[in-house]
């Protein structure tokens, strides 16, 4: 029995020997064949990283083999990351980053254009407002396009309320309505406004005009329209306009 023990501790010795020699030999130096070999594959690392055949798998080995550690420090007013890379020869790379923020946050409707729902919603429906976002350029926080449906989710969100036909005013015309008001066409309305002698306001670019009946009742546009409706004639400041296609 001794004897077995003590042949089992000799192969048990051999053994680590083995091992010891193999991890002497990886830890040799390197030949200048070797170094060059090494080096040549270094030449051309950033192709092979950057190569689409590079599998995300491969890439992470490379970064595990490369990379002792990572420290990060967050940098909660900045809302960025300084980072500072311990490589395995040695050297240490600084670098920063801005904060990657949550998919909450990420997807977040733009202020300006929930203000701008907000500003529209109580005389405009969706459709109308997701027309004036879309003609402005504007996406939603995901990337899309705006729609109604869009819209109406937003509102709903924001708790901003839809608008109800008996609570808007009167008294304030879009352009259709003020061509129904006064039974002259839009060309003679746009005319007006663009000579300064009509009010109109917009919520935003691409928003309907918005006019105030009494400046429609009022003068001056009560008389140039009244002159228009008796001779057929659009004469803003006294001055007969020369193209008059479908004033009426």
């Amino acid at each position: 029995m001794l004897e077995q023990r003590w042949n089992a501790r000799l192969g048990e010795q051999h053994r680590i020997e083995r091992e010891l020699q193999e991890l002497s030999d990886a830890s040799a130096p390197l030949s200048s064949s070797d170094e060059t070999a090494l080096r040549a594959l270094g030449e051309n690392f950033s192709a092979v990283w950057n190569d689409a055949a590079c599998p995300m798998a491969l890439k992470q080995r490379i970064a595990r083999l490369l990379i002792k550690e990572i420290v990060v420090d967050i940098d909660a007013t900045a809302q960025q990351l300084n980072m500072v890379i311990h490589w395995q020869g040695g050297c240490h790379t600084t670098l920063a980053m801005p904060k990657p923020m949550s998919g909450a946050v990420a997807h977040k409707t733009a202020l300006e254009d929930v203000d701008l729902i907000t500003r529209m919603a109580p005389r405009y429906g969706d459709d109308e407002i997701a027309r004036v976002l879309s003609k402005l350029g504007r996406r939603t926080g995901k990337g899309n396009r705006w729609t109604q449906s869009r819209v109406a989710t937003v509102r709903r969100k924001h708790g901003i309320a839809s608008p109800v036909i008996g609570d808007l005013d009167p008294d304030l015309l879009n352009l259709a309505q003020a061509h129904k008001h006064c039974a002259v066409s839009d060309t003679t309305l746009m005319r007006l406004i663009k000579a300064n002698l009509l009010p109109a306001a917009q919520v935003a670019p691409y928003a309907p005009l918005e006019i105030k009946r009494a400046d429609l009742d009022s003068e001056p546009v009560a008389g140039i329209i009244e002159r228009l409706k008796k001779t057929g004639k659009l004469m803003l400041d006294g001055v007969p306009s020369v193209e008059q296609p479908s004033l009426f």
